[in-house]
């Protein structure tokens, strides 16, 4: 694993403590923003105001849990690298019909069921990897971004209630964003290293000095007391078969959520990474799914990896592993500290859309880069766009998505589930009639170079295979024939892949290849009748990463290996 140059504190490092105080602060603070989703739902459950202020304390416990469970770097569970957990809109959707249909307590037994479903899917996830391959994890981590974006934009705005634009949410957002961007772009090292959080007092002052922000938890009695343990008298359990489906689908998003943001961690680390790596995507999907089942026992709705936070970490250049365990420790602590789930529930509208829309745009940029790191074909130009599509319609027709049958809201009502529903049955469908072994014959009067290198650009497209493993898998094929010279009968190419290897083999009639171990000596190569043949299989040999040469009868076959 390659360090890249850019990164501060990469995974495996330890930062100074004052780096390593405030980083926690920052990833804590924005963190805190996706409190938005249990204090709605506490709301629309008609909880009391004690109970709403147990229910954000205990929602804090289960990040706090679930942000180690992910972070953790064991033989088991975790992913080992800095992915904070967070609440975010894929489970939002289907809780509040679980509410309608049976309160809280199958709010709360539906996401245990949830988490037990991505349980049970992490040991299996190698198998099962052809169903969700890299372009599709870059997809959700793109439509991921988009969701962060369009969210962000909407609490900028300050547009509900049927109100339009409020300037001065919108005054408050601006001089946020911008002040995050202006650190961010301009600045070096702790300011820029710290721009979400400094950018986020900026707001905090503002919102004080225009007016912006409803402090609503403010007038709890209990939230002024200095230590208290929540209660869990609003928690129960209830389980029932009819929503099995739509949380199922929604464990599906998630974990494919998870895995995007899990592989975005490992490119972060990585400047070599070229696919995800499976037991990182295991271990972490393990933990993720265990930390939702404990956040149902708790008392809360589902958890998942937080996408602003792999923006962060990519933004600040602080990717420690550690600043998660002291993230979730600060978490558990802050459960105990009724004032501090005040002043996270109560931060104004327009801080949170400003972090939101800062962090969205390094997340959709990484989903970009992964779906453009492979070749793509018409098959996959499909799958990607249309359901690339379909996620945005599920924004823009909110209102008109949600006009569909009960049963079928917790699909359409969120864009990444929708979209991450679509890409997964357009790519099980198109899929249909794709071969992964095909072979070309050349007759001895074609010009080898350009059918060579066309056969091969459209099965790495239509395979999904990294451009620069198709480009020199041409190059080496070009000059294997440029050594074979004339064949009778033709040259015959086969070329077999899947996700981790491609193997090209190349039969012919004539001598076969001599491929040294040690690169032949100036006289090797002038005295040898076929001194040219042999340098050109050293050659070979130090551009691929196997070759081997064998004949049968009057044939000879080379077999050219590419690690993928």
């Amino acid at each position: 694993m390659l360090r890249p140059s850019g990164l501060l504190y990469a995974v495996d490092e330890a930062p100074p403590r004052g780096v390593l105080f405030f980083s926690v602060a920052q990833h804590v603070a924005l963190i805190s923003n996706s409190l938005v989703f249990p204090v709605l739902l506490a709301r629309e459950a008609g909880l009391s105001e004690s109970q709403r202020l147990d229910s954000v304390s205990l929602a804090m416990l289960a990040l706090g849990v679930a942000t180690i469970l992910l972070c953790l770097r064991s033989r088991y569970a975790g992913s080992g690298y800095l992915v904070p957990a967070g609440y975010t809109p894929i489970y939002f959707a289907p809780s509040m019909y679980a509410l309608q249909q049976g309160g809280l307590p199958l709010v709360y037994g539906m996401t245990i069921v949830s988490g037990a479903v991505q349980a049970a899917i992490a040991p299996a996830l190698r198998r099962l990897r052809a169903l969700f391959p890299p372009e599709i994890a870059g997809l959700v981590v793109a439509i991921s971004g988009l969701s962060l974006a369009i969210l962000g934009a909407r609490y900028s705005l300050g547009i509900k209630g049927g109100h339009g634009v409020q300037p001065a949410i919108l005054t408050v957002a601006g001089l946020t964003l911008a002040t995050m961007l202006a650190l961010n772009i301009w600045a070096k090292g702790y300011p820029k290293m710290f721009s979400l959080i400094i950018g986020a007092l900026v707001g905090n002052v503002a919102s004080v000095a225009l007016g912006v922000g409803e402090f609503s938890l403010g007038t709890m009695s209990n939230a002024f007391v200095l230590f208290r343990v929540p209660s869990l008298e609003h928690v129960g359990w209830a389980f029932d078969l009819s929503l099995l489906p739509p949380f199922a689908v929604v464990a599906l998003a998630a974990t494919l959520s998870m895995m995007g943001d899990v592989s975005t961690a490992q490119k972060i680390n990585n400047v070599h990474w070229v696919r995800p790596e499976i037991r990182s995507l295991s271990g972490g999907l393990l933990g993720n799914g265990v930390a939702t089942m404990f956040a149902g026992f708790v008392g809360s709705p589902g958890v998942n990896s937080l996408s602003a936070s792999i923006g962060l970490s990519s933004a600040s250049g602080v990717t420690s592993r550690v600043v998660g365990y002291w993230i979730g420790a600060a978490l558990v602590l802050f459960t105990f500290f009724p004032m501090m789930a005040v002043i996270f529930a109560a931060t104004p509208e327009p801080v949170v859309g400003a972090s939101l829309f800062f962090s969205s745009a390094f997340i959709f940029a990484n989903g970009l880069q992964m779906i453009t790191s492979r070749m793509l074909d018409t098959r996959k130009i499909f799958v990607i766009g249309l359901s690339f599509a379909m996620a945005v319609l599920a924004d823009v027709y909110h209102d008109v998505f949600a006009t569909a049958p009960a049963a079928l809201r917790p699909l359409f009502g969120n864009s990444l589930v929708l979209g991450t529903a679509s890409a997964m049955l357009l790519n099980l469908i198109l899929r249909l009639g794709v071969r992964r072994r095909e072979t070309l014959r050349l007759d001895e009067s074609e010009r080898h170079a350009e059918v060579v290198e066309q056969f091969l650009a459209d099965q790495g497209a239509r395979w999904g295979a990294r451009r620069e493993i198709v480009s020199a898998a041409t190059f080496g094929i070009v000059q294997l024939l440029e050594v074979i010279g004339q064949s009778p009968g033709g040259v015959e190419i086969e070329a077999s892949f899947d996700e981790f290897n491609l193997d090209l083999r190349v039969r012919y009639t004539g001598k076969p290849l001599v491929i040294p171990e040690n690169k032949p000596t100036p006289r090797e190569i002038i005295s040898n009748e076929d001194g040219e043949r042999l340098l050109a299989g050293y050659l070979l040999r130090k551009s691929v990463d196997r070759i081997a040469c064998k004949t049968v009868g009057e044939r000879a076959e080379v077999l050219l290996h590419y690690d993928h």
